[in-house]
């Protein structure tokens, strides 16, 4: 009997750890980014807000969309925190890097592929791969599960699961009722 996951419940609780305390600042050129900052860009146009710190990368909202940006390309301006590009061309580049990840992922995602977990595990075998956003892994211990396609990347070379492997063992346990 295969185990069913559903998309949003299942794989709500595999969260890859984020660092124990957040941050509010990070350092810059000529002074520190923080959260919450407007974020300009060339001839002083807004591209978006400082959504939170991640180690020395800086997560800026456009309004639509999230970018990661190193914190060694932010300066600090007279209105704040300023990068080289404009919110469209930013955006431009979020839209090119996703489709570069989603062709890599759908030439990685095939019947035999290993699949990794987050923190380097290999939790499974690719068995297939449905039309739904539904991926079926006979995993290590469980046998056959359904995971979903967009909690996947290709990273290192290797498709992987957003999740670390205790996390995906404490959903299929909770999904199954049955410690692994």
């Amino acid at each position: 009997m295969m185990n069913k996951f559903a998309a949003a419940s299942a794989l709500a609780c595999m969260a890859v750890s984020a660092p124990a305390l957040a941050q509010e600042a990070v350092e810059a050129q000529n002074g520190e980014v923080t959260v919450g900052s407007t974020v300009y860009g060339p001839q002083d146009g807004i591209v978006g807000t400082v959504e939170r710190i991640e180690g020395t990368n800086v997560v800026v909202n456009t309004g639509t969309m999230e970018a990661t940006l190193p914190a060694n390309v932010f300066a600090i301006g007279e209105n704040g925190p300023v990068i080289g590009v404009s919110k469209a061309d930013l955006e431009a580049a979020i839209v090119a890097a996703q489709q570069e990840a989603a062709a890599a992922l759908d030439a990685a995602l095939v019947p035999a592929a290993s699949l990794y977990s987050a923190d380097g595990q290999v939790v499974g075998t690719v068995t297939e791969v449905g039309a739904d956003g539904l991926v079926v892994v006979e995993h290590n211990t469980a046998g056959p599960i359904q995971l979903p396609k967009d909690q996947m990347t290709v990273q290192d070379g290797n498709v992987t699961l957003l999740a670390t492997a205790a996390a995906l063992e404490a959903a299929v346990s909770a999904q199954t009722g049955a410690e692994l």
